[in-house]
């Protein structure tokens, strides 16, 4: 018997950056996986198909399913309605490819059930030889808003970033659900979500002139993945992000 690789498929995500996403890859059939001689040798966010080469013939066609391990995974990736099973196209030639998951996605057309996979693969292997893939998923974006409270809500507040980015303005003041009232300082664009993000923005109340603000926070947390539609808006569109920021 000979075998070879016929495809290593990996999938990467922004929200994970450099660590593996909480996904497997497993045969969406594996009675019509094995009957045309292919093994399946999954890792996590990973997948090596195995072929019996006698045969594979001609390049062929499987489907694959996507299974997330964590329940947030949809939530935190863009480029698709996850009300469904979205499909993703791999079958255009047998070369390896790098691609992004919301270029070749098809949203699907019936509703999600409970235990359906994330979202189906396409892909085509080729008769002969190995087909690389690295598929990539981009992370959801939304509003930062920071919800200052304690002694210093009705000071002139800012937030600054150290890379001169990302830009906040003062929503002014709200009640949180307990009456603690709390300002609101959001992104003015939204940010993509990390597990571990890079962002480096810190909370300044202002003086008048010469003085230079004073820093309150030196680094503010980051957004978390408690996402909910930015109010005033539609459901359908932008999302924030709430952080809170205690300074009693």
């Amino acid at each position: 018997m000979s075998f070879h690789i016929a495809l290593s498929l990996r999938i990467t995500h922004d929200y994970w950056s450099d660590e593996a996403p909480p996904l497997r890859i497993v045969p969406h059939s594996p009675t019509a996986f094995a009957s045309i001689g292919l093994l399946a040798k999954p890792a996590t966010a990973r997948l090596d198909v195995v072929a019996e080469t006698k045969y594979l013939e001609e390049p062929v066609t499987v489907t694959l399913a996507v299974i997330a391990d964590e329940g947030e995974v949809a939530q935190l990736t863009s480029g698709a309605d996850w009300t469904t099973c979205p499909r993703a196209d791999l079958t255009s030639d047998t070369a390896s490819t790098t691609a992004v998951l919301s270029d070749i996605v098809t949203n699907g057309e019936v509703p999600r059930a409970p235990g359906d996979p994330l979202f189906l693969i396409d892909v085509s292997l080729p008769a002969t030889g190995q087909r690389d893939v690295d598929l990539h998923c981009p992370s959801v974006a939304a509003i930062w808003a920071y919800h200052i409270i304690g002694k210093s809500v009705d000071a002139p507040l800012q937030i600054t970033d150290q890379k001169a980015q990302v830009n906040f303005e003062d929503a002014g003041q709200t009640a949180l659900p307990n009456g603690t009232p709390a300002r609101v300082l959001r992104s003015t664009q939204p940010i993509a979500l990390q597990r571990r993000a890079d962002t480096r923005f810190a909370l300044e109340q202002t003086q008048e002139p010469p003085f230079d603000p004073i820093t309150l926070v030196p680094v503010l947390p980051a957004a978390g993945t408690n996402l909910r539609p930015i109010p005033g808006g539609s459901p359908d569109t932008t999302m924030q992000s709430d952080i809170f920021v205690s300074l009693w």
